[in-house]
């Protein structure tokens, strides 16, 4: 089940295939057996464009033979990446869409709310029926919220430089109840942005006699703020705080004397992302 769109180009646009291709291939991935099918490392968001006959004529626009597909039964925050980058390139290219899921019938420019509000609208009510015993349900405010930290903690790490670390947020799901937590990290008390998840993997790294020992403790954000609090200044991203070099030099005893009761590999696992639901069936 999917998601599809086609693209043309008015009549008196004189840009190229060719050159459209190209810009796939530098602002995506390098095209592949004519698709170029795109991951994200940081959000896990994917999606592709692929060269595609289209026999579809229209008076003012010549078809490019080119499309775009998104899968449905996946996170919501697939569609707010994706479409973002569809607008992009409308825009960039002075490009039209064919979409067969609206009531438009014939090519237009589409903003990215319109076209994630159609393909959520659909996505949501499939999830909520094929919702299944490897899914896992996640709040859609809460899912959108990690995938918008995730999305933008690169930029977050340039700004702020090689002296900090700027972690990535995983979705993990407990292996008692299933359900969907995240876990971020801090290793070394180095310099580090905190975001908002729910668990943190400390990993100390200590030397003692011409050996190096390397520890790991998983704590909860909870205990994690209740013990570096003081330590920690807000972020101007939200829900993220920072520990600053200043400070993270005075907290290496304490970091290295953190301790936990709970294993990682006994306590959660990694969740597939494609078992992330925002809508889940209702009780009859």
């Amino acid at each position: 089940m999917s998601y599809d769109l086609y693209f043309f180009k008015s009549k008196e646009n004189q840009i190229t295939t060719n050159e459209i291709e190209d810009y796939l291939s530098l602002n995506l991935v390098p095209e592949e057996n004519n698709q170029w099918f795109f991951q994200n490392p940081d959000t896990e968001v994917y999606y592709s464009f692929e060269k595609t006959e289209n026999k579809d004529n229209f008076e003012s626009f010549e078809t490019l033979n080119i499309s775009f597909n998104l899968n449905f039964l996946r996170p919501s925050f697939f569609g707010i990446e994706a479409f973002e980058f569809v607008e992009k390139l409308v825009l960039d290219l002075d490009l039209y869409v064919l979409n067969p899921q609206s009531e438009n019938e014939e090519p237009y420019k589409p903003t990215s709310t319109e076209l994630y509000e159609n393909w959520n609208k659909t996505n949501l009510k499939v999830s909520s029926v094929h919702f299944h015993e490897q899914s896992n349900y996640l709040e859609i405010e809460k899912s959108n919220s990690i995938w918008n930290y995730n999305f933008n903690r690169n930029s977050i790490q340039e700004k702020l430089g090689d002296s900090y670390f700027v972690p990535k947020m995983f979705f993990f799901k407990t292996k008692k109840n299933n359900e969907v937590i995240t876990v971020s990290s801090w290793t070394e008390h180095i310099p580090n942005i905190i975001p908002s998840a729910d668990y943190f993997l400390l990993t100390k790294v200590q030397k003692k006699w011409f050996k190096t020992k390397t520890e790991n403790a998983l704590i909860s954000r909870e205990e994690l703020l209740n013990t570096f609090g003081e330590y920690l200044e807000n972020h101007d991203f939200k829900g993220c705080k920072i520990i600053h070099p200043e400070n993270a030099q005075k907290v290496k005893t304490i970091f290295n004397n953190v301790t936990s009761n709970i294993k990682l590999e006994n306590f959660a696992e990694r969740m597939q992302i494609e078992n992330l639901f925002n809508a889940k069936q209702e009780l009859q």
